[in-house]
């Protein structure tokens, strides 16, 4: 997966919400990280843990980014992944 992918600017300047259903589609089951200003998408995982050293590796501060789920359709939250 790329590191970073630039979102098509949008009139309210790119929230996550903003992405393409298709690109979001890639990531089902994994957690995501996106720019503070939710116009990049940085990395995905599967776990939180390993999210945050792939946001820091792509040289990005884990507590300026933005997180999200992005459901499979049989996602049923556990401890795992939170690990």
């Amino acid at each position: 997966m790329p590191q970073s992918q630039q979102t098509p600017t949008s009139p309210d300047q790119g929230a996550p919400a903003d992405f393409p259903l298709e690109e979001l589609g890639k990531h089902r089951g994994r957690w995501v990280a996106f720019s503070a200003d939710g116009r990049r998408l940085i990395a995905s995982c599967t776990t939180l843990s390993a999210l945050d050293a792939m946001v820091r590796a792509a040289g990005e501060n884990p507590e300026e980014v933005l997180l999200e789920r992005i459901p499979d359709g049989n996602f049923i939250a556990s401890g795992l992944e939170l690990s």
